[in-house]
């Protein structure tokens, strides 16, 4: 989505539905926080340039004062960026079929259904390392009751 764009903080407040004093005050406590020489920006590395320390949360890189128009704010909301489908499975990591689980297939991670019964998100990781230790015993103790 394109930024909200004016030509003064008090217009860009109006526009994002927020309080044109605090927007103000939010501004120039950055501005007086910041040490950066515009001259000086380069994105590419962290160039050290930090924002006073009073600043919370602090700004330790590209610190610049927010000073010429336009101002900008840009509209951000919450997404899910990880699979919807996958393979079902259980708390055994058992792959589930139609009639329930599918003796000896196990899978853990990226190939399994995040959203199968219910799961927080950001937990990709986590629930791959957990389940793949679940999958792999799993395996084991099918293996050997054979």
């Amino acid at each position: 989505m394109p930024p909200y764009q004016s030509h003064s903080i008090e217009g860009l407040a109006a526009l994002i539905g927020v309080s044109a004093r605090h927007l103000r005050e939010t501004v120039d406590t950055f501005n007086a926080a910041a040490a950066g020489d515009a001259m000086r920006f380069d994105a590419t590395r962290c160039d050290g340039l930090a924002a006073a320390s009073e600043l919370r949360p602090p700004k330790s890189n590209w610190a610049r004062a927010i000073t010429e128009p336009p101002f900008l704010a840009y509209p951000l909301v919450g997404a899910i960026a990880y699979t919807f489908g996958g393979l079902a499975t259980n708390e055994k990591a058992e792959v589930l079929g139609e009639r329930g689980p599918m003796p000896g297939l196990y899978a853990a991670g990226e190939t399994t259904g995040h959203f199968y019964g219910t799961a927080p998100n950001a937990v990709a990781m986590l629930r791959a390392l957990v389940f793949g230790q679940i999958a792999g015993r799993e395996a084991v103790e099918f293996l050997h009751s054979r």
